[in-house]
């Protein structure tokens, strides 16, 4: 083997520098924003949901990998309930929640005192999309989607939406335990033309269909004058027809006084109904009375 010259070890010399100047320069490049996110770092390349079932993912912006979009669909109305636990509880990320039309529906930014971040929203039957996003940390995320519907249905009941939001601003009826008369002449709707009289408070209840209430739900909105919907075991099969009056039935069997409800929706072996009575006054009295 030659021995190194000293020209020749000058030029060793020269291209070790250039070498380290040229790994020194490569290790100080910027990492871009997204640069390897891998498809999903914009809403078209959303990686899917399944519902009730845990996904795992992972955002860094060291590593270019600051943005994850996903999504889940619903096919009804209800509450959607997102859940994302971090493995780094100091990671400083942003969860969004957007409809199918790219319309923001909630923002939350993570703290770093909580383990997990908990979002629910009221939904309408489409594609949902959620964006998590870091600007500077890093971290392992679980994300777990759950929906709760609108629709209920007993054992051998069809499933009745309870479309909240169409009922809200109609006005209550306060029936005193029994169908009000109508005002002028002739039959009431819905009914044989017989007046029904007014009953003392706790007395029989009126000629009609009994039911049992299986649900009952708060509405939504405060402070406004329908309380509750409910739904019942009674439908189109027993006769009950949307815009009938009913009576709560205390456990005596007699009528509760000032407790307006009204038949809302109706399947062949279900009904809805909105009453003016909120769910814990209900807690108590299960039994109606649907006035045909």
């Amino acid at each position: 083997m030659r021995a190194k010259t000293p020209a020749r070890k000058l030029l060793l010399g020269a291209l070790a520098l250039a070498c380290a100047a040229l790994l020194t320069a490569c290790g100080e490049v910027e990492i871009k924003p997204d640069s390897a996110s891998g498809g999903d770092e914009e809403r078209p390349g959303a990686k899917s949901l399944r519902m009730e079932t845990l996904t795992d993912d992972y955002i860094s912006a060291p590593e270019g990998d600051n943005t994850d979009w996903k999504f889940v669909k619903v096919d009804q109305q209800g509450i959607l309930e997102l859940t994302v636990y971090w493995d780094n509880r100091e990671v400083d990320a942003i969860i969004d929640v957007r409809d199918r039309f790219g319309a923001l529906l909630d923002s939350r930014r993570h703290s770093a005192e909580l383990e997990k971040d908990k979002i629910e929203l009221r939904v309408r039957p489409g594609t949902h999309f959620v964006r998590l996003y870091t600007e500077l940390g890093e971290s392992v995320y679980t994300i777990n989607a759950e929906f709760k519907s609108f629709y209920h249905s007993g054992d051998d009941l069809e499933q009745v939406p309870v479309a909240v939001e169409d009922y809200m601003d109609v006005p209550p009826v306060e029936v005193g335990g029994v169908d009000p008369a109508p005002r002028s002449g002739g039959r009431r709707r819905g009914g044989r033309g017989r007046r029904a009289q007014p009953r003392a408070q706790g007395g029989p209840p009126p000629d009609g269909i009994n039911g049992t209430i299986l649900k009952m739900v708060n509405s939504p909105k405060a402070n406004q004058k329908w309380k509750s919907f409910v739904t019942l075991n009674v439908g189109s099969s027993d006769g009950v027809v949307e815009g009938q009056r009913a009576v709560l039935l205390n456990r005596n069997g007699g009528v509760v006084q000032g407790v307006a409800i009204r038949i809302v929706q109706v399947t062949r072996k279900a009904a809805v109904a909105q009453c003016t009575a909120s769910v814990e006054r209900l807690a108590g009295s299960k039994k109606v009375r649907v006035i045909p």
